[in-house]
């Protein structure tokens, strides 16, 4: 059977600077080496498919493989059922990609008033973070065409004429650009596994391929497919300068899976475009258990360069044009629980100083489930009647996230370093670059949390009834009864064997500001602001740092970056109620978009003097609003010319559509100009005067400013 290269979905590891014990050598042309465990117990198989193309990668499958068995195989141990209860699957084949997609025109919709414009209108952006480095979205426009995701097309507007110009049949699209004439779809196509168990055999999709399809839109009616590239890996992002896009995902670095009845690790490579990414360009962090990947392409040539990185799962991307910053947190959090679990079992006195010792050294050597099946049978005995009950565990712990820094020029990057800070991101506005004379800096808003273990564990015993049963003895004629008393144990309790959970709990929060300078040191930092709140909301405007915390209220704070070495809080402001999203509308003027108990909330905090902050305006939706902007800030429109505000609303779970609100940051005035009822209603964009409210079936165009209806293109 042929084997190939496995490929799956990356998931958070990082690495713990434990060597294993054992060292991988070449043995047969599928190279399987055993990490010894007792006779009976399963086997921890490393595979490595064996080519001589794959010798250039030895060293780092190697590395690879010794941080999985702590990241990924060792955490089982923190559910007692985790071990064994996978099926027993055996990977026989990978089947390729879909076919080809295509366009198809379709008949014309016209809406009631046609729209000409001699040459280019001005029209809306897509709400971005740093100016120069646009970002997908599922609407875009050019002034001249919108383009629309769904589920399986891309719907081509031609807004010019208020009609339907084509479809693109292409499924699985999470982002588009427009630039040009060309349309740029970012997609995740599924792989299919083909897993089989004895007979029976079983279909899993992954969503593991990433691409990027090009098409020429210079006729909206008739879109030309050009070109596409794709790599193996979860999409993460992109970004776009200029003309050269910049596309990024990772992958696991490798897989654990079941091989007869023997747990079998295979590490991985990326593959670009069916090709394996070349030794040369894959660089290491110091973390091994995801690649990431980032595609360069020039959208002028369809020239491409490939480079992967292993670290860890992609959480967060910020771009500056020539730099990318890529991070990841931690996930160490399941391997620390599982040393708290097994430290906290020898402070009870349920395993000795010796066995944990002999455990931690089955772990680093692979012999997991030898570990799991001894420690099942210690908890059976040391807890020997019914068993509810759970224990609350600290954890020595503290959250961490690293970031991969990249020096970009067109096609090329070049790796800048890792840094790390203590705590979590909660999105990209929470990191950001500024200036300080000549020197550069990135500023980082985190939030660290102290966890608890908390073990659950159930034994359950019952008593069993006394039984008899009648025993007759004939000899002859003679006949002799009498009964025998049965006991199904001889104490007349059975008992099921003992299970255990292990939850993860964050016990205590607080928020650090870490500033980095251009050699990605860590120069200076604010801790403890807020203690037992969350960063909800960050947002830098020049070298003012505004981050709102939530947990009751919503404090607003100013801190002062303007000397990197001595960051300041500058004020706070306790409001109720928290924000979301932050947006500048005016030097002094800054937009909140949160929630007040049930209400859709939108601020307008006054900020000219940041030491005495206050909250000018507020508008309060009623009741039970949500919005997509809490969780994508690509989802609001605001318009300075005509001064209005349009996002998507959800009110009491079933009426949808877009809330248009006025404002004027002079004259601290929020209003509410309509509520526009539009199912799975998704973007608002403008061209020229008129606004369209783009939803998923139909797009409702208005006259600006007075907003008045003008039709609706459906689709």
């Amino acid at each position: 059977m042929d084997r190939k290269v496995i490929l799956v979905i990356g998931i958070l590891a990082f690495s713990i600077g434990v060597i294993i014990p054992f060292t991988i050598l070449p043995t047969t042309p599928y190279q399987k080496t055993t990490v010894a465990g007792t006779p009976s117990s399963p086997r921890l198989s490393i595979l490595i498919p064996q080519t001589p193309q794959l010798e250039v990668y030895r060293d780092l499958l190697d590395k690879i493989v010794r941080q999985a068995i702590l990241t990924t195989y060792a955490p089982s141990l923190l559910n007692s059922r985790g071990l064994w209860a996978s099926p027993q699957l055996d990977l026989i084949r990978v089947a390729s990609t879909g076919s080809l997609p295509i366009a198809v025109v379709t008949p014309e919709t016209t809406v009631s008033h046609l729209l000409s414009y001699s040459e280019q209108p001005e029209y809306s952006k897509t709400n971005i973070q740093v100016a120069g480095v646009d970002e997908q979205d599922i609407v875009k426009t050019n002034g001249r065409v919108i383009a629309i995701v769904r589920d399986k097309d891309i719907v081509v507007v031609d807004a010019l004429n208020g009609k339907v110009a084509s479809y693109i049949y292409i499924n699985n699209v999470r982002g588009l650009y427009l630039v040009n004439n060309d349309l740029i779809a970012l997609r995740e196509e599924p792989l299919f596994y083909i897993l089989g168990s004895n007979e029976l055999k079983q279909s899993i999709v992954y969503p593991v391929l990433v691409e990027v399809v090009v098409y020429d839109l210079k006729d909206p009616l008739n879109p030309i497919y050009k070109y596409r590239v794709n790599f193996t890996g979860v999409f993460a992002g992109s970004r776009l300068v200029g003309n050269y896009l910049y596309v990024i995902g990772y992958m696991d670095a490798y897989r654990l899976w079941d091989q007869g009845g023997d747990r079998a690790l295979t590490p991985l490579l990326p593959i670009v475009n069916g090709e394996p990414i070349p030794r040369e360009n894959i660089s290491e962090t110091g973390a091994y258990s995801s690649y990431v990947i980032l595609l360069s392409l020039d959208l002028n040539s369809g020239a491409y360069t490939a480079k992967a990185y292993l670290g860890g799962g992609v959480e967060w991307i910020y771009m500056v044009p020539d730099r990318l910053y890529i991070a990841w947190s931690n996930p160490l959090i399941n391997y620390i629980a599982l040393v708290g679990l097994l430290e906290h079992l020898h402070s009870k006195g349920v395993i000795s100083e010796l066995k944990l010792y002999e455990y931690m050294k089955m772990i680093e050597e692979g012999r997991v489930e030898e570990v799991g099946k001894d420690l099942a049978l210690t908890l059976d005995k040391y807890y020997n009647a019914t068993t509810f009950h759970e224990e609350y565990i600290p954890l020595n712990y503290t959250d961490e996230t690293a970031f991969l820094v990249l020096d970009i020029n067109g096609l090329e990057a070049s790796q800048r370093g890792v840094f790390k800070v203590p705590g979590r991101v909660l999105d990209q506005f929470a990191m950001e670059e500024y200036h300080v004379g000549d020197e550069r800096f990135m500023v980082v808003a985190t939030t660290i949390s102290k966890y608890v273990a908390v073990v659950y564990y159930n034994k359950y015993c019952r008593v069993e009834p006394s039984q008899v049963v009648t025993v007759e003895e004939v000899r002859g004629e003679e006949r002799t009864t009498r009964q025998v008393k049965l006991n199904t144990t001889q104490s007349g309790l059975t008992c099921e064997p003992i299970s255990w959970f292990t939850g993860i709990q964050s016990s205590s929060t607080v928020n650090n500001v870490y500033i980095v300078n251009n050699e990605l040191n860590i120069v200076s930092n604010l801790t403890e602001l807020a203690p037992g709140e969350k960063v909800y909301a960050a947002r830098l405007l020049k070298n003012i740092l505004y981050l709102v915390t939530f947990r009751q209220v919503d404090p607003l704070f100013a801190v002062d970056l303007s000397d990197p070495y001595k960051p300041r809080v500058l004020g706070y402001l306790k409001i109720p109620g928290f924000s979301e999203y932050l947006h500048p509308l005016t030097e002094s003027k800054l937009l909140g978009v949160g929630r007040e108990n049930s209400a859709l909330k939108i601020s307008l905090f006054d900020i000219s003097n940041p030491i005495n902050m206050s909250e000018a305006a507020k508008l309060l939706l009623k009741d039970y609003v949500d919005s997509e902007v809490f969780r994508d800030h690509h989802a609001i429109l605001i318009d300075h010319r005509y001064k209005y505000i349009a996002i998507p609303v959800t009110i009491a779970w079933s009426w949808r559509g877009f809330a248009i609100i006025e404002f004027d940051a002079e004259g601290n005035i929020l209003k509410l100009r309509e509520l526009v009822k539009l199912d799975s209603p998704m973007r608002a964009v403008y061209i020229d005067n008129r606004l369209y409210l783009v939803a998923y079936s139909k797009t409702i165009t208005y006259q600006l400013p007075e907003l008045r209806y003008l039709g609706e293109i459906s689709y």
